[in-house]
């Protein structure tokens, strides 16, 4: 999976956008998460999904800055 949308194909921009974001976050894609995450907030058709969107966005940001997930960081805290 990309990450790329092709923004026609879908009906539901959303839960397409969101899907991806949520694979990404699960490979540790963090940067591209929180992009893709971003575009599923604006796609929002209800404010719990806005909100949740968002808060994932926010995340995904903060992870990408802390350099989470990145090959040589440690499991164990």
């Amino acid at each position: 999976m990309t990450g790329h949308i092709h923004k026609n194909r879908a009906r539901n921009h959303y839960a397409a956008y969101s899907s991806v974001a949520a694979h990404a976050e699960r490979h540790t894609d963090y940067l591209n998460a929180a992009t893709l995450w971003d575009k599923a907030a604006s796609t929002a058709r209800s404010a719990p999904a806005r909100f949740w969107a968002e808060r994932r966005s926010e995340f995904c940001y903060n992870a990408a800055e802390k350099g989470w997930g990145k090959t040589n960081e440690s499991a164990a805290v």
